[in-house]
């Protein structure tokens, strides 16, 4: 403010006082942190109405990952340094702003999954925050797709990338939080959960990895090597390959599990303890299926433990496949 009466003190009109502001290295200084200032309170209030306290683990891994961005956005500024202006460095401050919520709605919908009880009043902020995201994704993407083919190549490029990869973020995250919905109807006895899990983290990589190899030939071809983006792209590449090498061990160990392993008898049953050790529900023929090392389970309790496991949820003996 002060910065502000000085300025109108000097120029008087409002045409020189904007263009004083804008040239004063000090002006420029002082507006632009009280711009920062205003944008951490911004920060503030919308994780409260949105979000309520952060757990410790939450904000350890939020800096973790701010660290990471501010850190890429670092080289990226290597190869767009000669179009560096006010314009970038506002545009980043916005980016690292809705990052940070499509991080933190990550966060609290993996948690639900640990917690007993969710509140409805917790529903609500969850699929609120999750609203105002997408819709801000998908604004900034029209916006700066328009923009890149009236100027053409620029630094928009890196954000227009950037809103794309967490509108695919944001939509995995839904889909993720309707899984847990779901589920928690079925009081956390849906067999197919980890199954629409499994395809929908597969899906997700996969359209990540795409995102990022087409960003990369863009910007090979126009700037140069895109250095920023070489962390990402590995690892989601190394995340796409363990899920398909998951994908190929889960196909192996249920293929054929009807004929693989017998289904245990009535009177097989009625020899031993009828509670599963995987749901401590009470099995039924001929809803059990029993193991070469003897134990007895579910079917789609053993499908579940077989897609992360190759042992006998019991004695741990291995579960060999054909």
């Amino acid at each position: 403010i002060i910065c502000i009466v000085h300025a109108i003190q000097l120029r008087k009109q409002f045409y020189p006082i904007v263009i004083y502001l804008a040239t004063s290295k000090l002006s420029v200084t002082i507006l632009g942190n009280m711009g920062f200032v205003m944008a951490l309170l911004t920060a503030q209030l919308t994780r409260q109405i949105f979000l309520g306290p952060l757990r410790a683990a939450e904000i350890d891994r939020l800096n973790e990952k701010i660290w990471f961005a501010i850190t890429e956005t670092c080289l990226a500024l290597t190869i767009f340094r000669e179009e560096l202006r006010f314009r970038f460095v506002f545009l980043f401050t916005v980016l690292l702003f809705v990052k940070a919520f499509h991080w933190l709605s990550q966060f609290r919908v993996e948690q639900f999954h640990t917690e007993l009880a969710v509140s409805a009043l917790t529903h609500v902020r969850i699929l609120s925050l999750m609203g105002c995201l997408l819709v801000v994704d998908c604004f900034f993407v029209v916006w700066q797709t328009k923009t890149l083919l009236l100027e053409g190549p620029s630094f928009i490029l890196l954000f227009a990338f950037e809103y794309l990869i967490l509108t695919c973020t944001v939509a995995s995250t839904f889909l993720k939080y309707l899984i847990y919905v779901i589920d928690m109807r079925r009081h956390g006895r849906w067999p197919s959960k980890p199954v629409f899990s499994f395809y929908l983290n597969l899906i997700t990589d996969l359209t990540q990895l795409f995102l990022y190899l087409v960003f990369f030939a863009i910007v090979l071809s126009y700037y140069g090597m895109p250095l920023h983006i070489v962390r990402e792209l590995y690892t989601t590449f190394a995340s796409f390959q363990k899920r398909i090498s998951d994908f190929v061990r889960y196909r192996r160990g249920i293929l054929n599990m009807n004929t693989r392993f017998s289904t245990a008898t009535a009177e097989e049953l009625a020899q031993v303890d009828r509670t599963c050790i995987v749901c401590r529900e009470e099995m039924h023929f001929p809803q059990a299926k029993k193991l070469p090392c003897g134990h007895i389970f579910h079917f789609d309790c053993l499908r579940s433990w077989l897609e992360d496991n190759t042992t006998c949820p019991t004695c741990r003996s291995p579960v060999e496949s054909d």
